[in-house]
C-alpha cells in the first residue's frame, strides 16, 4: 500500500507561474516513485489550473478548504461542489489555521462526501494536560465529523491527527506518541462503528513533518501517510522527502 503525502501549500507561492514551476518540479519525480501518493492543497486559485496540466494518477488535488453552505448567496466562499468540478477529489476540514467550528466538521464532511470529495478531517488538541481531557477533545472531533455518514461513507473518510501545539516545531512528536493516538482514533472508530468499519478509515499524522523523521513515522503499523506544511513548497526539500518516504 502506498504512503499518502499531504502536501499541504497554504498561501505559497504568490504567483501562478511560480506554482506551475513547483508543481512542474514535483510531477516529474512523482511519476518514478511507487509508494508514495500526493495529495496536493495548493491555494485555491491554482488548483484547477495546475489540475489541468496533469493527467496522472500519482498526484491527487484537495480543496485547502470549503464552505459549509450549498447556496449562492455567500460572497467569497467556495463550495464543494465548485471544487469536484475544478478538478479536485479531496478537500481539507477542520484544520488549526483555519476557524471550523465542531459543528462544521459535521457539515462540511457531509457536504464533501456529498459532491464527491474525499474529506480529510483534521483533528488534535490545542494542548496536553495530565489529567487526559485532550483525549475528550479528539474523541468530540472525531464523532462529529462522522455524525451525519450511513455505514457506506464511513470507510471513505481521512483523518489527520495534528495535535495545534505541535505545528511548526523543531520536532514532530515522538514515534511512541503518534503510534498511540493513531491506535486511539481506531480504538474510537471500533467502539462506534466496529473494527470493519475502522479498518477501512485511513490515518495520517501532521505536525512538523520533515525529511528528518519521515521514516520513523511511516514506520507506524497504524499510520497510512502525513500531511506536510512548509516543506511542501520548497521544491528541493519536498522532493528529498519524498524520495525518503518511497523507501521507507
Amino acid at each position: 500500500m502506498r504512503h499518502i503525502i499531504l502536501a499541504n501549500w497554504k498561501m505559497s507561492p504568490s504567483k501562478p507561474r511560480e506554482a506551475q514551476e513547483l508543481f512542474n518540479n514535483i510531477k516529474v519525480v512523482i511519476g518514478r516513485l511507487r509508494a508514495v501518493q500526493v495529495l496536493l492543497a495548493p491555494p485555491a486559485l491554482f488548483l484547477h489550473s495546475l489540475a489541468a496540466t496533469y493527467s496522472g494518477n500519482k498526484v491527487l488535488f484537495a480543496a485547502q478548504k470549503i464552505s459549509p453552505h450549498e447556496g449562492q448567496a455567500h460572497t467569497g466562499s467556495l463550495s464543494a461542489q465548485q471544487f469536484a468540478n475544478s478538478g479536485a477529489s479531496h478537500c481539507l476540514i477542520g484544520h488549526s489555521e483555519g476557524d471550523d467550528t465542531i459543528d462544521a466538521l459535521r457539515v462540511k464532511t457531509f457536504l464533501a462526501l456529498k459532491y464527491g470529495l474525499i474529506p480529510i478531517v483534521f483533528i488534535g488538541e490545542s494542548k496536553r494536560d495530565n489529567s487526559g481531557d485532550y483525549l475528550l477533545v479528539v474523541r468530540e472531533q472525531v464523532l462529529s465529523a462522522l455524525q451525519e455518514l450511513s455505514p457506506t461513507q464511513l470507510g471513505e473518510i481521512v483523518f489527520c491527527y495534528e495535535p495545534v501545539w505541535a505545528i511548526g516545531q523543531k520536532e514532530a512528536l515522538s514515534a511512541y506518541d503518534v503510534q498511540s493516538m493513531a491506535l486511539y482514533i481506531r480504538k474510537i472508530l471500533v467502539e462506534e462503528y466496529g473494527a470493519a468499519t475502522a479498518r477501512k478509515v485511513r490515518v495520517l499524522y501532521g505536525g512538523s513533518v520533515s525529511s528528518d523523521n519521515i521514516v520513523d513515522i511511516l514506520k507506524i503499523v497504524d499510520l497510512d501517510g502525513v500531511a506536510v506544511g512548509r516543506v511542501s513548497a520548497d521544491a528541493e526539500e519536498f522532493i528529498e522527502l519524498l524520495k525518503i518516504a518511497n523507501k521507507a
